[in-house]
């Protein structure tokens, strides 16, 4: 039901939303609002903080501030009254995700999802951070040597009340300074604001990197190399994530030794300068990394594509969503890494992930072509609660086993194996510190623990019996799981930089898999075509040269970003590397010329987001790679 505020009248405006995610909230009782020109005005005309919330669909920590907070008539009764509540899906706008995420980073030394935020009406950030447990919650938070309980969402809300009714020009003042000092910062590192300096015409021109570079980054990575699981992380306890940017870097250090004899490495001086030694090791760590991943709970063993990081560092309990811009990236990556050491392993996990990119019963695939943006990490469990009422959904309950839901499917014996396969034990493999809901009380999730030739001597049996018992295993787990398991939801937006960076992983694939198996190669060369016809159909304005980010037949605005025009001129030469159909390298050609033309700043480098933006208090200048690729490179 909509909630409505008595003094400004606002109702909860999501149910028609194009983004899911947002659709999502519409029965909440706060009355969301979209970031929009009128919600905007509203919060200047009435003088009041904006309070912002900025998730996406397949977030865990999303859906947990949503029930313990978003859907508490309290929380939303002091949101409605005093504040102008406002959703944003990150994954629609990365700009404003960025914006307001590089001030809490500044602030708080990190960040995350969901984005909570309190602007001013002018925008400019006052207080921030991340999920705040709500009224009723439940969940550990960390306390500080007082032994005082960490504020709850409800606390915030009533100081940010009060302290907008008494120190409203304080706060105001406050809220300018810091901004001034993200825009400062913008201007001298990796951002900038729309003022920009010009470039003066006797400048010198720009340096050409410079190689040694190449080899502080490298020994930085050596640093925080995980020798044993694989990975990279600042410290031992940190949250994992594959970094596919990371990795790819690696790969092509790797693969400048002239032996490899790949396309992607650096240049051939490079050994030279920085030693033969260290480009092995960074294939070391790189193929090392890639390996254990792939046998990881991070892969979903009986299905396909990663998910998108692991919260141990073994990499066995991720946090369960799986994301297309991910999935995509990796595919890059175990393409490159099959061409620098040809294991059969690597191999596989190629074939595994061109399923999920090419098979029409692929939750992501869309039947007239490209893919949707996520899975959920979180789903509603199989087993009926002891009353008969239904579950709340919880993280991760597609894709985890009891041991005797193993006995009951495959029989004491193959159960026993497929269990030490998988790393499957009776009183579950989650350690109890990692699970603050209870919610993998006795689970398993699947991993590679031992392997078929290890199996056969524990079990006394042929290694070629026990392959047969493990896929027939593997077969039997996955039928149950897709006929008795609700399925995670999927976020069906359509988004053009995800879509282009898919586009190119998989022309990649057709390239790596041309001389191996020509039908999956075909597979992916289809895939890739289909999906870029689709946009240029779809999202293109041929008149204008203008992209959409995301597809909704409803509201064809023409918004798209930096990332949505550089991603897609890479689809676009991949796909002619495949194919050889000249028309795509023309229409690069032209998207490249709409970049220069809309997005380029005085002093060269290139804004996020194109001339004309009006609703965002910065024009950023992504300068670094981070979860994805470098907009600018």
């Amino acid at each position: 039901m909509a909630s409505t505020t008595a003094d400004l009248g606002l109702q909860n405006c999501l149910a028609n939303s194009p983004s899911p995610y947002l659709r999502a909230h519409k029965d909440n009782p706060v009355a969301w609002q979209e970031w929009n020109s009128e919600t905007l005005a509203l919060a200047k005309t009435h003088q009041r903080l904006i309070f912002l919330s900025v998730g996406y669909s397949a977030c865990h920590w999303c859906h947990v501030m949503e029930r313990e907070s978003f859907c508490s008539r309290e929380v939303a009764g002091l949101l409605n009254s005093n504040f102008i509540p406002i959703k944003v899906d990150r994954e629609a706008r990365p700009d404003l995700d960025e914006i307001y995420m590089s001030y809490v980073t500044a602030t708080a030394g990190s960040g995350g999802w969901p984005l909570s935020v309190f602007l001013t009406p002018d925008l400019t950030p006052v207080f921030g951070g991340s999920y705040w447990p709500g009224p009723r919650s439940e969940t550990p938070m960390p306390t500080d040597t007082s032994d005082e309980k960490p504020p709850t969402f409800v606390d915030i809300l009533h100081k940010m009340k009060d302290v907008w009714a008494t120190e409203k020009e304080k706060c105001i003042q406050s809220a300018a300074d810091m901004t001034s000092q993200l825009k400062a910062f913008a201007e001298e590192g990796t951002h900038s604001s729309s003022e920009g300096s010009q470039q003066s015409e006797d400048s010198d021109p720009p340096e050409p990197l410079d190689l040694d570079l190449i080899d502080d980054a490298l020994e930085h990575f050596k640093t925080r190399y995980d020798s044993i699981n694989g990975g990279f992380a600042a410290s031992p306890t940190a949250p994992k994530f594959p970094a596919p940017v990371t990795l790819q870097f690696l790969l092509r250090v790797g693969a400048s030794i002239g032996s490899t004899h790949t396309r992607f490495g650096f240049p051939a001086p490079l050994p030279g300068i920085i030693g033969k030694e260290s480009c092995t090791k960074a294939a070391s760590m790189v193929l090392h990394t890639l390996m254990a991943i792939s046998r990881s709970g991070l892969r979903d063993q009986l299905g396909h594509g990663f998910h998108r990081y692991s919260v141990t560092p073994d990499w066995n309990l991720p946090h369960f969503e799986k994301m297309l811009c991910d999935n995509a990236q990796l595919l890059n990556c175990y393409c490159d890494a099959w061409a620098l050491g040809r294991d059969p392993e690597i191999l596989g996990t190629i074939y595994s992930l061109v399923e999920y990119f090419t098979n029409p019963d692929s939750p992501i695939v869309r039947p007239e072509g490209g893919w949707h943006a996520s899975e959920d990490a979180d789903s509603v469990p199989s087993n009926p609660t002891a009353d008969g009422a239904a579950h709340e959904k919880k993280e991760g309950a597609f894709y985890v086993w009891t041991y005797k839901r193993f006995v009951q499917l495959l029989g004491e014996r193959n159960a026993s194996i497929l269990a030490r396969h998988f790393g499957v034990k009776p009183d579950g493999n989650v350690p109890a510190s990692c699970d603050i809901h209870d919610e993998f009380l006795s689970q398993n999730v699947l991993h590679i623990d031992a392997t078929p030739s290890k199996l056969a001597q524990e079990f006394a049996l042929p290694e070629e019996e026990i392959v047969k018992i493990i896929k027939d295993g593997r077969s039997k787990l996955t039928a149950h799981r897709q006929s008795s398991r609700p399925r995670p939801d999927v976020d069906t937006k359509f988004i053009t930089s995800w879509n282009a960076l898919a586009i190119a992983a998989l022309a990649n694939a057709s390239y790596t898999l041309q001389s191996i198996d020509k039908d999956r190669a075909k597979r992916c060369r289809v895939a890739a075509t289909k999906a870029l016809a689709f946009i240029r159909t779809n999202l293109y304005d041929e008149g204008t040269g203008q992209l959409t980010r995301i597809y909704d037949p409803s509201n064809p605005t023409r918004t798209a970003f930096l990332d949505d025009y550089a991603y897609l001129v890479e689809a676009a030469l991949w796909t002619y590397d495949v194919t050889f159909d000249r028309s795509y390298l023309t229409w690069a050609a032209q998207l490249q010329t709409h970049i220069s033309s809309e997005f380029q700043s005085p002093s060269g480098a290139y804004y996020q987001t194109p001339n004309g933006a009006s609703d965002t208090i910065l024009r950023l200048k992504p300068g670094t790679d981070n979860t994805l690729p470098c907009r600018t490179a």
